[in-house]
């Protein structure tokens, strides 16, 4: 029995018990609590810089060759960026110049020609006709269409003085004589309408002056560039192409024949059609200097084309010259070439191989012919109990049946006739088979 604890009781607190909190409880914040994260406290990330500790180095310059392949590439696309806008530039100056050219040579090429010779509109006409034709209140008047066209021509069938014309030509362009550089082709081209006969030589001139102020002047004292004589008469449709080439400027050009007309009066007797190649000394030279331009801007943008492939695409090749294609492609035969010859030695001694092989699989051929021997010898086994004919099968008999298990055939086989194998209880099946194996063998 456990003895209980020795001397009295241990006396409780002494005193009255300690007052509770004094005054009134906290006031706790509104609102559900606010999370906080869950764990310890996490550490701010800092670089190995800002937390003073040292770079590695091999780290630094792995940053370093970073940093300076992103400016390399920053600063190449800027360069092409840069070379692309050189690039269009001078393509664009190319393209312009090339429709200078074209503008240029299409308006030297275009001939600017002044009168109308296609149609004679006093053609079988009286000069009443004409006269009557001329009054706009007579019922036969001209048509919109025919006076359109008296109008543009160049001839004596709107004078009443038959036989001479005078025609004022402007000639713009450079006003200092230089043969061939700045003067002026002026090609005539005439017909004659003359009815009266009359078919006589015609003098043409081209004064330096206006028609109203070339009082005085004839044609005898103008120089021999601007001045024209025929004694060859004109027949009635014949075409005459004179040609002059004089100076920029103005001009009166005048018609006579060397016996006019002896009736005078509205009756058309020759027409003409000038063509003055002003527009050749003008727009040529400027068509041959825009093309120079365009061959050197063509220039200058091929190398521009050049340079920014060149940056915006270092990894594409060049266009190989056709040397360098006859070499490539040399040396790829060359290379097909050595590795058909050793592929044609591999298969050579493949077939080596083989044919040193052969002859150990020959007696393998050999038995796979002689396999219907054993069926040959188990088959006619119901046939052993004739002992009546032992002096027919005598002791061969014993061993064909010690030899029947053995692969090899054994040499005595083919003196069995056909008989005997028969009297053995082999069919007729059964012999061919036998004889067929033995003419392999």
């Amino acid at each position: 029995m456990q003895a209980g604890p020795s001397g009295p009781p241990s006396s409780g607190p002494s005193g009255p018990p300690s007052a509770g909190p004094s005054g009134p409880p906290s006031a706790r914040p509104a609102g559900p609590p606010s999370s906080r994260p869950k764990g310890p406290p996490r550490r701010s990330v800092t670089s190995s810089l800002s937390s003073g500790e040292e770079m590695d180095e091999g780290a630094f310059e792995k940053l370093s060759a970073q940093n300076l392949v992103r400016q390399a590439e920053i600063d190449r696309r800027e360069k092409v960026a840069e070379l692309r806008k050189v690039k269009n530039s001078k393509r664009n100056n190319v393209i312009l110049l090339l429709l200078l050219v074209a503008v240029f040579g299409g308006i030297a090429l275009w001939p600017f020609s002044q009168g109308d010779v296609t149609n004679n509109p006093h053609e079988f006409s009286q000069e009443v006709d004409i006269l009557n034709r001329n009054d706009p209140t007579h019922p036969a008047a001209w048509e919109a269409q025919d006076i359109e066209l008296m109008s543009q021509k160049i001839w004596d069938g709107n004078d009443e003085f038959s036989g001479s014309f005078q025609h004022d030509l402007n000639l713009p362009g450079i006003p200092i004589e230089i043969g061939g550089v700045t003067t002026i082709p002026v090609d005539v081209r005439l017909v004659s309408y003359r009815v009266d006969g009359a078919n006589t030589g015609f003098r043409l001139a081209l004064f330096p002056t206006p028609c109203n102020e070339m009082q005085g002047q004839t044609i005898e004292s103008l120089g021999t560039q601007y001045k024209y004589g025929s004694i060859t008469p004109m027949i009635i449709g014949m075409e005459v192409t004179v040609s002059f080439e004089v100076p920029a400027g103005k001009y009166c050009l005048v018609f006579e024949y060397e016996n006019p007309p002896e009736i005078q009066g509205f009756r058309a007797t020759i027409d003409a059609e000038v063509t003055p190649h002003w527009n050749q000394p003008i727009c040529a030279p400027l068509a041959a200097i825009s093309f120079l331009l365009a061959i050197f801007a063509g220039i200058g943008a091929h190398k521009a084309g050049k340079a920014w492939k060149k940056v915006a695409q270092p990894d594409s090749p060049d266009k190989k010259t056709t040397e360098e294609e006859v070499l490539e492609q040399a040396e790829e035969e060359r290379g097909t070439m050595s590795e058909t010859g050793e592929q044609t030695g591999e298969g050579e001694g493949d077939i080596l191989e083989s044919l040193s092989e052969q002859p150990d699989s020959t007696p393998q051929i050999d038995e796979s012919v002689q396999t219907p021997e054993p069926q040959v010898t188990e088959e006619p086994a119901p046939a052993e109990p004739a002992p009546a004919q032992p002096e027919q099968v005598g002791e061969p008999v014993t061993e064909v049946a010690e030899s029947a298990p053995v692969a090899e055939p054994a040499p005595a086989q083919p003196v069995y006739t056909d008989e005997q194998l028969r009297a053995l209880g082999w069919t007729d099946q059964q012999i061919e088979w036998q004889r067929q194996a033995e003419g392999m063998q």
